[in-house]
Protein backbone atom coordinates (compact mmCIF):
# COMPACT_ATOMS: atom_id res chain seq x y z
CA UNK A 1 0.00 0.00 0.00
CA UNK A 2 1.10 3.64 -1.11
CA UNK A 3 2.87 5.14 1.86
CA UNK A 4 3.36 2.64 3.96
CA UNK A 5 6.90 1.59 5.39
CA UNK A 6 8.02 -1.90 6.96
CA UNK A 7 10.52 -1.56 9.97
CA UNK A 8 13.56 -3.32 9.60
CA UNK A 9 16.46 -3.81 11.92
CA UNK A 10 20.02 -4.19 10.73
CA UNK A 11 21.00 -7.05 12.74
CA UNK A 12 20.10 -7.63 16.29
CA UNK A 13 24.20 -6.37 17.45
CA UNK A 14 23.14 -3.04 15.95
CA UNK A 15 20.17 -1.90 17.25
CA UNK A 16 21.29 -2.63 20.73
CA UNK A 17 24.59 -1.15 20.28
CA UNK A 18 22.89 2.19 18.74
CA UNK A 19 20.77 2.78 21.69
CA UNK A 20 23.50 2.07 24.35
CA UNK A 21 25.47 4.38 22.69
CA UNK A 22 22.59 7.05 23.02
CA UNK A 23 22.58 6.18 26.78
CA UNK A 24 24.55 9.27 27.92
CA UNK A 25 23.03 11.65 25.43
CA UNK A 26 20.00 11.25 26.49
CA UNK A 27 20.63 11.45 30.46
CA UNK A 28 22.38 14.86 29.20
CA UNK A 29 19.12 15.67 27.24
CA UNK A 30 16.59 15.26 30.60
CA UNK A 31 18.82 17.07 32.78
CA UNK A 32 19.27 19.74 30.04
CA UNK A 33 15.54 20.14 29.34
CA UNK A 34 15.33 20.37 33.43
CA UNK A 35 17.58 22.66 33.69
CA UNK A 36 15.99 25.40 31.35
CA UNK A 37 12.86 25.16 33.14
CA UNK A 38 14.63 26.03 36.27
CA UNK A 39 14.43 22.21 37.51
CA UNK A 40 11.24 21.69 37.13
CA UNK A 41 10.29 18.46 34.36
CA UNK A 42 9.63 19.80 30.68
CA UNK A 43 5.96 20.44 29.65
CA UNK A 44 6.51 18.90 26.36
CA UNK A 45 8.70 16.59 25.13
CA UNK A 46 9.25 15.38 21.75
CA UNK A 47 7.50 11.90 20.99
CA UNK A 48 5.43 12.68 24.64
CA UNK A 49 7.82 10.80 26.96
CA UNK A 50 6.96 13.37 29.65
CA UNK A 51 3.65 11.21 29.29
CA UNK A 52 5.39 7.48 29.78
CA UNK A 53 4.60 6.21 33.53
CA UNK A 54 4.99 3.12 35.53
CA UNK A 55 1.35 1.70 34.84
CA UNK A 56 -0.86 0.86 37.88
CA UNK A 57 -1.31 -3.28 38.75
CA UNK A 58 -4.65 -2.56 36.50
CA UNK A 59 -6.88 -4.89 38.95
CA UNK A 60 -7.21 -8.57 39.16
CA UNK A 61 -6.12 -10.83 36.53
CA UNK A 62 -8.60 -11.72 34.25
CA UNK A 63 -9.43 -15.55 33.89
CA UNK A 64 -10.79 -17.86 30.71
CA UNK A 65 -13.70 -20.11 31.06
CA UNK A 66 -11.55 -22.92 32.88
CA UNK A 67 -10.82 -20.65 35.66
CA UNK A 68 -7.24 -20.51 34.88
CA UNK A 69 -5.35 -16.69 34.59
CA UNK A 70 -5.95 -15.68 30.88
CA UNK A 71 -2.90 -14.63 29.74
CA UNK A 72 -4.17 -12.74 26.52
CA UNK A 73 -2.70 -9.75 25.57
CA UNK A 74 0.46 -7.50 24.26
CA UNK A 75 3.19 -7.49 26.42
CA UNK A 76 6.34 -5.32 26.24
CA UNK A 77 9.46 -5.94 28.54
CA UNK A 78 9.11 -2.67 30.66
CA UNK A 79 6.68 -0.85 33.60
CA UNK A 80 5.37 1.24 30.65
CA UNK A 81 2.59 -0.36 28.98
CA UNK A 82 4.68 0.61 25.42
CA UNK A 83 8.12 0.42 23.48
CA UNK A 84 10.80 1.88 25.06
CA UNK A 85 14.64 2.27 24.77
CA UNK A 86 17.57 2.80 26.89
CA UNK A 87 17.77 6.15 24.63
CA UNK A 88 14.23 7.71 25.45
CA UNK A 89 14.38 10.51 27.81
CA UNK A 90 12.62 8.69 30.48
CA UNK A 91 13.20 7.13 34.19
CA UNK A 92 15.64 4.49 33.55
CA UNK A 93 13.39 2.44 36.51
CA UNK A 94 10.74 2.15 33.99
CA UNK A 95 12.88 0.06 31.53
CA UNK A 96 14.17 -1.98 33.98
CA UNK A 97 12.40 -5.41 34.15
CA UNK A 98 13.31 -6.54 37.71
CA UNK A 99 15.55 -5.39 40.80
CA UNK A 100 18.95 -6.99 41.36
CA UNK A 101 18.79 -6.43 45.32
CA UNK A 102 15.30 -7.97 45.17
CA UNK A 103 15.44 -10.70 42.69
CA UNK A 104 19.63 -10.97 41.68
CA UNK A 105 20.10 -12.49 38.36
CA UNK A 106 23.67 -14.65 38.30
CA UNK A 107 25.93 -15.21 35.27
CA UNK A 108 25.55 -18.82 33.74
CA UNK A 109 28.36 -21.09 35.17
CA UNK A 110 29.88 -23.57 32.55
CA UNK A 111 31.85 -27.10 32.96
CA UNK A 112 35.20 -27.31 33.65
CA UNK A 113 36.94 -27.85 30.47
CA UNK A 114 33.99 -27.09 28.86
CA UNK A 115 34.51 -27.76 24.59
CA UNK A 116 34.76 -24.10 23.49
CA UNK A 117 32.84 -24.73 20.13
CA UNK A 118 30.02 -24.00 23.09
CA UNK A 119 31.27 -20.73 23.57
CA UNK A 120 32.05 -19.46 20.11
CA UNK A 121 30.74 -16.15 19.34
CA UNK A 122 27.53 -15.73 17.58
CA UNK A 123 26.97 -14.02 14.73
CA UNK A 124 28.76 -10.39 13.85
CA UNK A 125 27.28 -7.31 14.39
CA UNK A 126 24.94 -6.61 11.13
CA UNK A 127 23.78 -9.96 10.81
CA UNK A 128 20.89 -11.67 11.80
CA UNK A 129 20.21 -14.43 14.67
CA UNK A 130 17.78 -17.22 14.19
CA UNK A 131 15.12 -16.81 16.53
CA UNK A 132 14.02 -19.79 18.63
CA UNK A 133 13.47 -21.01 22.24
CA UNK A 134 14.69 -18.80 24.64
CA UNK A 135 16.55 -16.82 22.55
CA UNK A 136 13.33 -15.05 21.56
CA UNK A 137 12.52 -14.02 25.33
CA UNK A 138 15.92 -13.53 25.75
CA UNK A 139 16.91 -10.69 23.49
CA UNK A 140 13.92 -8.78 24.49
CA UNK A 141 16.14 -8.32 28.05
CA UNK A 142 18.29 -5.90 25.33
CA UNK A 143 15.77 -4.99 22.30
CA UNK A 144 12.57 -4.21 24.50
CA UNK A 145 10.48 -5.34 21.39
CA UNK A 146 6.83 -6.29 22.38
CA UNK A 147 5.22 -9.77 22.20
CA UNK A 148 1.51 -10.89 22.12
CA UNK A 149 -0.07 -13.98 23.58
CA UNK A 150 -3.55 -15.90 22.52
CA UNK A 151 -4.83 -17.93 25.02
CA UNK A 152 -6.97 -20.87 24.76
CA UNK A 153 -7.71 -23.29 27.28
CA UNK A 154 -6.51 -25.75 24.89
CA UNK A 155 -3.38 -23.67 23.56
CA UNK A 156 -1.30 -20.27 23.83
CA UNK A 157 0.21 -18.67 20.57
CA UNK A 158 2.75 -16.41 21.49
CA UNK A 159 3.83 -13.83 18.76
CA UNK A 160 6.87 -12.23 18.89
CA UNK A 161 7.22 -8.70 17.00
CA UNK A 162 10.89 -8.97 17.01
CA UNK A 163 12.49 -11.14 16.20
CA UNK A 164 9.72 -12.63 13.95
CA UNK A 165 8.82 -15.83 16.26
CA UNK A 166 5.58 -17.25 16.03
CA UNK A 167 4.97 -19.96 18.97
CA UNK A 168 2.71 -22.75 19.96
CA UNK A 169 2.59 -24.35 23.21
CA UNK A 170 -0.43 -26.96 23.45
CA UNK A 171 -2.03 -27.67 27.02
CA UNK A 172 -4.88 -30.44 27.54
CA UNK A 173 -1.78 -32.92 29.04
CA UNK A 174 0.02 -32.88 25.71
CA UNK A 175 3.03 -34.80 26.56
CA UNK A 176 6.40 -34.82 24.80
CA UNK A 177 7.31 -37.28 22.12
CA UNK A 178 9.58 -40.06 22.81
CA UNK A 179 11.89 -38.73 20.10
CA UNK A 180 10.96 -35.64 18.72
CA UNK A 181 12.68 -33.80 15.74
CA UNK A 182 14.47 -31.08 17.29
CA UNK A 183 12.82 -27.69 16.14
CA UNK A 184 14.32 -24.42 17.19
CA UNK A 185 11.21 -23.29 19.45
CA UNK A 186 11.48 -26.90 20.49
CA UNK A 187 8.76 -29.62 21.51
CA UNK A 188 6.80 -27.76 24.39
CA UNK A 189 4.19 -28.74 27.11
CA UNK A 190 2.33 -26.96 28.99
CA UNK A 191 0.23 -26.79 32.42
CA UNK A 192 -1.10 -24.61 35.47
CA UNK A 193 0.51 -24.85 38.84
CA UNK A 194 -2.07 -22.37 40.77
CA UNK A 195 -2.12 -18.95 38.93
CA UNK A 196 1.25 -19.97 37.17
CA UNK A 197 1.89 -21.41 34.15
CA UNK A 198 4.65 -23.83 33.39
CA UNK A 199 6.08 -24.60 30.21
CA UNK A 200 8.37 -27.18 29.34
CA UNK A 201 10.84 -27.29 26.41
CA UNK A 202 13.04 -29.65 24.73
CA UNK A 203 14.53 -31.12 21.41
CA UNK A 204 15.97 -27.36 20.57
CA UNK A 205 17.84 -27.45 17.62
CA UNK A 206 21.59 -27.23 18.47
CA UNK A 207 22.16 -24.34 16.14
CA UNK A 208 20.13 -21.85 18.28
CA UNK A 209 22.17 -19.70 20.30
CA UNK A 210 21.30 -19.08 23.99
CA UNK A 211 21.25 -14.79 23.99
CA UNK A 212 22.05 -13.00 27.97
CA UNK A 213 22.22 -9.27 28.26
CA UNK A 214 25.25 -7.01 27.63
CA UNK A 215 28.43 -7.78 30.13
CA UNK A 216 28.96 -4.24 30.76
CA UNK A 217 26.99 -1.62 32.65
CA UNK A 218 25.33 -0.22 30.02
CA UNK A 219 22.78 -3.10 30.06
CA UNK A 220 21.41 -1.91 33.53
CA UNK A 221 21.94 2.20 34.08
CA UNK A 222 20.66 2.15 37.20
CA UNK A 223 23.74 0.52 38.61
CA UNK A 224 26.01 2.10 41.09
CA UNK A 225 29.37 3.01 39.17
CA UNK A 226 31.86 -0.07 39.23
CA UNK A 227 29.12 -2.58 40.19
CA UNK A 228 28.39 -5.46 37.55
CA UNK A 229 25.03 -5.51 36.39
CA UNK A 230 22.66 -8.13 37.53
CA UNK A 231 22.35 -11.22 35.36
CA UNK A 232 25.32 -11.04 32.39
CA UNK A 233 24.87 -13.89 30.55
CA UNK A 234 28.53 -13.32 29.18
CA UNK A 235 30.95 -13.33 27.03
CA UNK A 236 30.84 -15.05 23.39
CA UNK A 237 29.48 -12.57 20.78
CA UNK A 238 30.19 -9.00 22.48
CA UNK A 239 26.40 -9.19 23.97
CA UNK A 240 26.56 -12.53 26.05
CA UNK A 241 25.54 -16.00 25.22
CA UNK A 242 26.17 -19.52 24.41
CA UNK A 243 25.32 -22.61 22.41
CA UNK A 244 23.78 -25.62 23.98
CA UNK A 245 24.08 -29.30 23.67
CA UNK A 246 21.26 -31.85 22.73
CA UNK A 247 20.56 -32.39 26.30
CA UNK A 248 19.34 -28.64 26.84
CA UNK A 249 15.98 -28.62 28.91
CA UNK A 250 13.90 -25.12 28.92
CA UNK A 251 11.60 -24.42 31.81
CA UNK A 252 9.44 -21.12 31.76
CA UNK A 253 7.38 -19.68 34.43
CA UNK A 254 4.94 -17.53 33.63
CA UNK A 255 2.43 -15.41 36.12
CA UNK A 256 0.16 -12.95 35.10
CA UNK A 257 0.39 -11.09 38.70
CA UNK A 258 -2.21 -8.47 38.08
CA UNK A 259 -4.71 -7.01 34.89
CA UNK A 260 -1.33 -5.13 33.78
CA UNK A 261 1.59 -7.27 34.79
CA UNK A 262 2.92 -10.88 34.41
CA UNK A 263 6.33 -11.81 35.21
CA UNK A 264 8.29 -14.46 32.87
CA UNK A 265 11.14 -16.14 34.51
CA UNK A 266 13.78 -18.80 32.33
CA UNK A 267 15.16 -21.96 33.63
CA UNK A 268 17.68 -23.63 31.32
CA UNK A 269 19.45 -26.70 32.20
CA UNK A 270 21.90 -28.43 30.08
CA UNK A 271 24.38 -31.10 31.98
CA UNK A 272 26.95 -30.93 28.86
CA UNK A 273 27.57 -27.31 28.71
CA UNK A 274 26.36 -25.81 32.56
CA UNK A 275 27.32 -26.65 36.06
CA UNK A 276 24.11 -26.06 37.13
CA UNK A 277 20.92 -24.33 35.82
CA UNK A 278 20.97 -20.60 34.96
CA UNK A 279 17.70 -19.07 35.83
CA UNK A 280 16.61 -15.28 34.84
CA UNK A 281 14.93 -13.38 37.73
CA UNK A 282 11.16 -12.83 36.92
CA UNK A 283 11.13 -10.38 34.85
CA UNK A 284 8.53 -7.84 34.08
CA UNK A 285 6.18 -7.25 31.17
CA UNK A 286 3.50 -4.81 31.21
CA UNK A 287 0.30 -4.89 28.86
CA UNK A 288 -0.22 -2.81 26.07
CA UNK A 289 -3.01 -0.03 25.74
CA UNK A 290 -5.89 -2.02 23.78
CA UNK A 291 -4.78 0.48 20.64
CA UNK A 292 -1.47 -0.39 20.11
CA UNK A 293 -1.42 -2.19 17.00
CA UNK A 294 1.50 -5.38 15.74
CA UNK A 295 4.07 -3.91 13.99
CA UNK A 296 6.43 -5.98 10.97
CA UNK A 297 9.75 -6.13 11.94
CA UNK A 298 12.63 -7.59 9.73
CA UNK A 299 16.28 -8.15 10.86
CA UNK A 300 18.47 -8.10 7.52
CA UNK A 301 21.69 -7.62 6.93
CA UNK A 302 23.29 -4.98 7.63
CA UNK A 303 25.62 -3.65 4.04
CA UNK A 304 27.88 -0.60 5.81
CA UNK A 305 30.89 -1.89 6.69
CA UNK A 306 32.20 1.12 8.38
CA UNK A 307 29.56 1.45 10.62
CA UNK A 308 29.86 -2.43 11.33
CA UNK A 309 33.71 -2.00 12.09
CA UNK A 310 32.71 1.12 14.55
CA UNK A 311 30.36 -1.04 16.21
CA UNK A 312 33.12 -3.65 16.90
CA UNK A 313 35.51 -1.29 18.10
CA UNK A 314 32.63 -0.25 20.90
CA UNK A 315 32.37 -3.73 21.61
CA UNK A 316 36.02 -4.71 22.60
CA UNK A 317 35.80 -1.15 24.45
CA UNK A 318 33.22 -2.32 26.44
CA UNK A 319 34.44 -6.14 27.00
CA UNK A 320 36.94 -4.10 29.18
CA UNK A 321 34.85 -2.27 31.54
Amino acid sequence: MAGMKRRFRHGAGNAVVVAALCIVSASAFAQNRAAQSGGKPPEQVAGGFEKVKVLPPGGPAPRMADGHVDLTGRWYPNSAGRMLQFAYPVDAALIRQFDPAVTPELQPVFKPGLDPKYRRGGVDSGECEQAGTPNATLTQINQHAPMEMIETPARLTMLYEYPLDVRMIYMNGRQHPKDPDPTFNGDSTAHYEGDTLVIDVIAIDERLRNQGPFTSRVSNPTLPQGESPAGGAGGAGGFGGWYHSDKEHVIERITRTSKNYLTWQITVEDPVVLAKPWQTAPRIWSLADPKDEWGEVFCTLNQEPEENKKIREYEEQQKGK
